[in-house]
């Protein structure tokens, strides 16, 4: 056990940086031209971190909020493999299909019940949907991308009535239906919301309006010279090809 022994001792230091979990520090973050979301997080590249201050990045506490060591190990590797422009760890494969995770929803086995503890696992890492279940409205949206392994979630901010659902039963502590990508039905919708996202200006030519990391630009989603990545242009190509039925006519 511990026991007090209302001693103090001091130590010299220069510079102290905190490191105990502490709310993240959004006011610094906006005095330094860093974009932040309704709850002062700043927007963040999710596949590598960065702000929206080209060559800025946040990990672990700073980029989410109290958090666990292994998220800031995470964090950490992402921002590495980005400046460094290379893989800096070798992963293991993702486990398990498609149909197996699919076939666990709604399946709460007991650990008595189960030979071994994958039999309870959901596989979040291969298939989380928990947002698009749990969303009366069908806001939240399953897409399927070419090209990418994992189907992309989109929140469709005219079908939200903003109950919360998603946020209460998200396992990555998120708020689904202010940090998805979001699909506006016009642009002077994205004026009325801070999330990022995009409005299809024309879906013949691929032209939309997009904000990403808190940036609004115009686009030009099947253009790969445009500035705005391929990843986010991949998403709003497969709505705008596959998806069309989401389009606000």
């Amino acid at each position: 056990g511990v026991t007090e022994t209302d001693e103090m001792v001091e130590v010299p230091a220069d510079t102290v940086i905190v490191a105990v979990g502490e709310k993240v520090p959004a006011e610094f973050y906006e005095a330094n031209g860093i974009n932040v979301n309704e709850r002062g997080k700043a927007k963040l590249d999710q596949e590598t971190l960065e702000t929206s201050v080209k060559d800025v990045y946040l990990a672990g506490d700073g980029a989410r909020g109290a958090a666990t060591i292994v998220e800031a190990i995470r964090d950490a590797q992402l921002v590495a493999k980005a400046i460094l422009g290379r893989e800096v760890v070798s992963d293991r494969a993702v486990t398990g299909t498609e149909t197996e995770c699919y076939e666990k929803k709604g399946v709460l086995k007991e650990e008595k019940d189960a030979a071994k503890e994958s039999e309870r696992c959901l596989s979040c890492s291969k298939v989380c949907e928990n947002c698009v279940d749990v969303c009366p409205n069908r806001a939240n949206i399953s897409v399927k991308v070419p090209g990418m392994e994992m189907a992309q979630v989109i929140h469709v901010d005219y079908m939200c009535n903003e109950c919360g659902n998603c946020r209460t039963f998200c396992p990555y502590a998120s708020a689904p239906y202010k940090d998805k990508f979001t699909l506006f039905a016009k642009p002077e919708d994205m004026d009325d919301s801070t999330n990022d996202g995009f409005a299809v200006l024309n879906a013949d030519t691929k032209e939309c309006r997009v904000r990403f990391l808190g940036n609004v630009t115009e686009c030009k989603a099947d253009d790969p010279e445009d500035k705005v990545p391929g990843g986010i242009r991949a998403l709003i190509c497969a709505v705008i090809d596959d998806y069309s039925y989401l389009l606000f006519k």
